[in-house]
């Protein structure tokens, strides 16, 4: 019974927000203001978020919608307000009867794909989008190996996909996959060591004044505590991986974790982590410290 209850107290939620302004001010260091998205929903919540497409007037994104009744994640689409952030529409997209997470959008000229993270040794799975029939088509296993938070990308030349893999996924080691068309599967080309814990991936890399960043998830307290925005090189076959800003959850209930940052057409989004009954925790940490203090 005591168990249960704490597990009821401590409780955890994500949400997603857009951000007040654009990459320059991020990493120039500004004070981060974020518009957190609304909605009705108290058996669900959002999380990484990537920017599917933006109009005049609604952001729509790809999110692991964590729905309670089954306790896993699915891949669904929001349409969202462009104006109020207020959720308009939901839909969920993929869901295989196991738990998918991180939907990383890959455009290519003939199409938009994702490689959903599964969270268990499946593989990992490409889909590509039907605009016809708004849904996602499962292709193929473009690798066999445990992988978390797989980005794909050609902005080094090459098509490449970067990745953590398990059973160390949180760790310092960064994978660095390349297309192998004989296999038609991502082979690994190199690897790169952080000094901490701060290699996993927290969403598409993205270009600022023709320099290349890459968002990542720092992971010293726990998963996913704050993202660590790296500025990239590669020269001579050499990575070079440097960091320009670590961002910690600027919302004050959503405060245990920051863990996706993504830009598309202008638009920034992230999420945050924190007890859904956060003021009650925040009176017991406060009750506690003041115990122990005495």
């Amino acid at each position: 019974m005591i168990q249960k209850i704490s597990a009821y107290i401590k409780a955890t939620k994500y949400n997603i927000g857009f951000v007040d302004g654009d990459l320059q001010s991020v990493l120039e260091g500004k004070p981060l203001s974020v518009n957190w998205l609304k909605h009705p929903y108290t058996d669900r919540w959002f999380a990484d978020p990537f920017i599917f497409d933006v109009t005049d007037d609604v952001i729509i994104v790809l999110v692991e919608e964590w729905y309670d009744p089954i306790q896993r994640g699915r891949i669904s689409k929001l349409v969202i307000d462009k104006n109020t952030f207020q959720l308009k529409d939901l839909k969920v997209m993929i869901d295989e009867g196991f738990h998918l997470s991180f939907p990383a959008i890959t455009r290519k000229p003939d199409g938009i794909y994702i490689q959903p993270e599964c969270g268990i040794t499946r593989g990992l799975v490409e889909y590509k989008y039907n605009a016809e029939q708004d849904s996602f088509e499962k292709l193929d296993v473009i690798s066999d190996l445990p992988l978390a938070d797989s980005v794909r990308n050609m902005l080094f030349g090459e098509d490449l996909m970067f990745s953590t893999k398990l059973p160390d996924a949180n760790g310092k080691e960064l994978g660095i996959y390349s297309w192998n068309a004989s296999s038609s599967q991502y082979q690994i080309k190199d690897y790169y060591h952080f000094d901490e814990n701060i290699s996993r991936m927290a969403g598409n890399f993205f270009v600022c004044n023709g320099d290349i960043y890459r968002p990542a998830q720092v992971c010293l307290r726990w998963y996913g505590d704050a993202v660590s925005i790296q500025k990239v090189t590669h020269n001579d076959g050499q990575w070079h991986f440097k960091e320009v800003r670590r961002i910690y959850s600027p919302h004050p209930d959503l405060d245990l974790g920051f863990h996706t940052f993504n830009e598309y057409k202008g638009c920034i989004v992230v999420d945050a982590l924190g007890y859904r009954r956060a003021k009650f925790c925040h009176f017991l940490k406060g009750l506690r410290s003041l115990i122990s203090s005495k």
